[in-house]
């Protein structure tokens, strides 16, 4: 009667009933415990977000298998333990001994999926506290080879999905991409492929678009694990999903969705996972930063008391509101703890960190973090990094006053951000382009820029961006009108020589040829001309020509 309940059981899991799986399994060790029961009504509650029981039943499964002699069952039980202490508790040493105590009672035993397995909890450890990459490198290569030989599906697609994640750390995009992509097709389309794998696999692949913003990638494959989830009824996991998922639609501009997704994962992580709240928390404050809603940003990351991105993200919260010595100390703060080789993962923080300088009036160092970013970009080639690299090597170039490399700079990341559909990183950038322009004397073509800006934002719902903004539009004419009233307007060289042509009486055509013009030129200079006068209609051009001949700008 134990071994037909113990398989009902079984057949329970493999078929997503949770609930039945951990009622056979109470009632198999009711009438006989064992080792394997407890290690399955484990994972019966594991996939139930019942923790506590997971650790009570695992430890005693653990001790079981000792009893028994069974070094790879324990091993084997440990090592899920030390994955549980991290998942749970985030309590890194425990879950240290824990695999360490899975090293040991393997050592000398036959090839096996539990020896793989180690290998790879060891890379991550070797990784991520040791910062030894090549060590780290060397057991992934271990772990997938002897997963191989013995044709286990999961150590295969997990080896790989934990190589392409580490490869893409360091910057080798080509690389890791493909592996990552690889190991995730492997996992959703697999038919005996454990399903606890597949999610660790899918979830490797998730977060490396996300550090490397392939934003289009991400939303593709979320979509995919989210069916897994629902399928399997994995809510940790989903909800881990949607935190990344509101990732991508704060990127495109999807700011109401953004917040559904990660209102419902914080809810549901709060119950399963609430070391993982922290993920949904600082997420929030970056959206609530965009809204310009700073006092609930500011207050939402004092709620964080721990969380790999808080600096970061307090860091842009800071910049935003100008207070430019703070950013800086967030910023820099961010960066000192990620070593130069983990390219994808500095990113976020070289490129502020770059705009903090220029504000702090410190260009060389902007500078050095340009060389920086413009190498990442070469590896990672993603269209949102490629903008990225462009604003920041246009607002150098503005710094600099080199205006006409910063306006092309400064166009072509508009380009970009356009084509891929990001609407407040565009913004931002055209806001930064009539600040060129404005220094060019084109305040026509930095009206348009403002005026475009002004609407996204309003629909968007940033409140600060869009209070700049009509400022600065309010303000754009106001030096003009001070310098109008002294009978002197501030013109560029060449719309000065435009206008004189004008009360010459030369159409368009002649203009154009007598400057070496194009026709198209001459007419965006008259724009500007007329905008600066605060004109328009048939009557532009006759109040153009009075005005030239009255403030003496025409020439012989």
């Amino acid at each position: 009667m134990t071994d037909d309940l113990f398989h009902m059981g079984q057949k329970a899991l493999t078929s997503g009933q949770w609930e039945h799986a951990r009622e056979y399994f109470e009632k198999a060790l009711k009438e006989k415990p064992s080792a394997e029961t407890h290690e399955e009504l484990g994972w019966a509650c594991w996939w139930l977000n019942d923790s506590q029981a997971v650790f009570d039943h695992r430890v005693r499964a653990y001790h079981l298998f000792l009893n028994n002699d069974d070094r790879v069952g324990a091993a084997r039980t440990a090592c899920w333990l030390c994955l549980d202490y991290i998942e749970f508790k985030g309590e890194l040493a425990v879950a240290n001994g824990w695999f360490k105590r899975a090293e040991n009672l393997l050592q000398g035993s036959p090839a096996s999926w539990e020896q793989a397995f180690v290998k790879i909890l060891k890379a991550r450890f070797v990784y991520e506290m040791e910062k030894n990459s090549k060590l780290a490198f060397q057991l992934i290569d271990q772990s997938l080879e002897l997963s191989r030989s013995l044709k286990n599906i999961d150590g295969e697609m997990l080896a790989e999905a934990l190589k392409g994640f580490l490869l893409v750390l360091e910057g080798k995009i080509s690389e890791g991409m493909p592996l990552l992509d690889e190991a995730t097709l492997l996992a959703v389309t697999s038919e005996n492929g454990d399903v606890k794998i597949t999610t660790i696999t899918c979830c490797y692949l998730i977060d490396a678009c996300d550090r490397i913003r392939d934003y289009e990638r991400a939303s593709q494959w979320c979509n995919n694990v989210k069916e897994i989830c629902k399928r399997w009824r994995y809510k940790a996991m989903f909800a881990s999903c949607r935190v990344k998922y509101a990732g991508v639609l704060m990127w495109k501009g999807l700011w109401d969705e953004a917040e559904e997704e990660l209102a419902s994962a914080s809810s549901e992580l709060k119950r399963y996972r609430p070391l993982q709240v922290n993920a949904c928390t600082v997420r929030l404050a970056d959206l609530r930063r965009r809204q310009g809603k700073w006092a609930e940003a500011e207050k939402l990351l004092n709620e964080v008391e721990s969380h790999p991105l808080k600096q970061l993200y307090s860091a842009r919260l800071f910049f935003d509101k100008g207070e430019y010595e703070s950013a800086l100390n967030m910023a820099e703060r961010f960066l000192r703890r990620i070593p130069v080789k983990e390219k994808a993962e500095r990113t976020a923080g070289a490129e502020l960190l770059l705009h903090i300088y220029l504000k702090l009036n410190k260009p060389e160092p902007a500078q050095e973090l340009l060389y920086e970013l413009k190498e990442i970009a070469k590896a990672i080639r993603t269209p949102p990094l490629d903008a990225a690299v462009l604003h920041a090597e246009g607002n150098i170039h503005l710094y600099h006053q080199r205006h006409a490399l910063a306006t092309q700079n400064l166009e072509d990341a508009i380009d970009i951000y356009n084509k891929i559909k990001t609407p407040f990183e565009t913004s931002r950038t055209r806001v930064l382009l009539s600040e060129v322009l404005l220094k060019q004397d084109e305040r026509g073509r930095a009206e348009e820029e403002l005026k475009t800006a002004m609407s996204v934002f309003k629909e968007l719902g940033a409140e600060k961006d869009l209070e700049k903004v009509r400022f600065l539009l309010k303000n754009l004419y106001k030096d003009i009108g001070e310098s109008a009233g002294k009978n002197e307007f501030v013109f560029t060289s060449r719309e000065i020589e435009v206008l004189s042509l004008m009360a010459k009486g030369k159409n368009n055509e002649e203009m154009a040829g007598q400057l070496f013009l194009s026709v198209r030129t001459i007419e965006k200079h008259i724009t500007n001309i007329y905008s600066k006068l605060g004109v328009s209609g048939k009557s532009a051009r006759a109040f153009a020509v009075s005005y030239a001949v009255k403030h003496n700008l025409v020439t012989s």
